[in-house]
């Protein structure tokens, strides 16, 4: 389709004696928003537009800053009346960064029960239990994705089923696809039964999950996802207070889990545990006493064929400690620069029963802080809105993307 537009966009171009190339390349170099608009002037800009071709193209020459993701609940009830907000860092600089400003509302009907998982490649992964949606924040394409059929897990009348959601580009065939990770307690949290789905993006919409066999131990995720090179990593159970850590190939759709270190951690790890990017490799942040005495814990995998570890400690500058005020914080992996983002929590978790519990603290101020590992140093970022209109008493951050993409689902 975008060979034969190609032919006939060569000829109206040369009749304008304006190469059909350098059309391509204006195209380009002007901002999403501009190419949605353009996508009407004719058949052939929106085949151009819309192509495969063209947007993979413009992924490779993006310059876009970091931007941030969150989200904003106006009750107690994480579930309902969720507004979801993108926000443009400013200045564009990481290195400078002071501050970001909210310049988008992503708030997205008939979306109550949902809440937003994962945000990758200017995709946004929403999920209400076994369902599951992705929202496109550039092309603002919302794409239902099916039902997972032939699940045992899903059919039987389990408890405290669990269900991750991760958002991959297989770079090989040049694919986006879904995990997802279906889990369930087997008797009072002893050990775990789960499956693993994959579906493929785009296409014709008849793409259904696949479910993959997995030569490892049944397990269940309990930190967020990591993806380095073309891998999700992620933290799981597999019994009861045995860890490991689980790596899934996007390309070979192959799973295997490794062996974590233990050190001196205690049987709420999971609670202050974080996969992070640490030079390219794969970390285990470890901060429950970052509040209170400024430290943390980071174990470095070193060597990922004999999987060995080393471990750093970094203790903050007594002169910053001011800056913690005994806040709680949750993290929410890195930036660009290596810096660890920092997101102030007035919500928890029963450690018992795991249920939310949200502290009253009605704010139109917010904020993160941003941790450079290598020069100890903290500092506080806040997030604008001038309008001043977004008085919540739950949110959070969702995480930093830079990317705007164009292609469609």
């Amino acid at each position: 389709m975008f060979l034969r537009e190609g032919r006939k966009g060569r000829e109206i171009c040369k009749s304008h004696e304006l190469p059909y190339e350098l059309v391509i390349e204006i195209l380009t170099r002007l901002p999403a928003k501009s190419l949605m608009r353009f996508k009407s002037v004719s058949k052939l800009w929106s085949s151009i537009i819309c192509s495969q071709y063209f947007t993979d193209g413009r992924l490779k020459v993006s310059s876009s800053p970091q931007r941030i993701y969150m989200w904003l609940s106006f009750n107690k009830s994480p579930s309902q009346n969720v507004s979801v907000l993108l926000s443009s860092s400013s200045p564009a600089d990481d290195t400078t960064m002071s501050s970001f400003v909210v310049d988008q509302n992503l708030t997205i009907p008939s979306m109550e029960g949902y809440f937003v998982s994962q945000v990758f490649c200017g995709l946004m992964c929403f999920i209400n239990g076994p369902s599951a949606k992705i929202y496109n924040t550039t092309t603002r394409q919302l794409v239902v994705l099916p039902d997972i059929e032939g699940s045992n897990i899903v059919a039987e009348d389990r408890r405290n089923k669990k269900f991750m959601y991760h958002i991959g580009h297989d770079p090989l065939h040049n694919q986006y696809k879904v995990l997802c990770i279906v889990s369930a307690p087997i008797g009072i949290c002893s050990r775990y039964t789960s499956e693993q789905w994959v579906l493929v993006l785009g296409g014709d919409g008849s793409s259904r999950w696949r479910n993959i066999s997995n030569p490892c131990p049944s397990h269940c995720p309990f930190t967020q996802r990591l993806t380095i090179k073309g891998r999700v990593y992620y933290l799981a159970w597999i019994i009861c207070f045995h860890r490991v850590l689980v790596c899934f190939d996007i390309c070979s759709e192959e799973i295997s889990m490794f062996q974590v270190p233990e050190g001196n951690a205690p049987w709420h790890f999971a609670l202050y545990t974080e996969l992070i990017e640490y030079g390219g490799r794969v970390a285990v942040l470890y901060n429950e006493d970052f509040d209170e005495r400024g430290v943390m814990e980071l174990w470095v995998r070193d060597d990922a064929e004999k999987n060995l570890w080393s471990k750093k400690t970094f203790v903050l500058d007594p002169s910053q400690m001011h800056l913690l005020n005994g806040i709680r914080f949750r993290v929410q992996g890195t930036t660009r620069n290596g810096e660890v983002i920092l997101v102030p929590q007035n919500t928890s978790r029963n450690p018992t029963t795991c249920e939310m519990i949200v502290e009253d603290k009605t704010t139109t101020r917010f904020h993160l802080f941003l941790y450079n590992l290598q020069n100890n140093h903290l500092r506080k970022v806040e997030i604008k809105d001038t309008s001043n209109r977004y008085l919540t008493n739950m949110w959070d951050i969702i995480g930093l993307d830079d990317v705007e993409n164009l292609r469609y689902l």
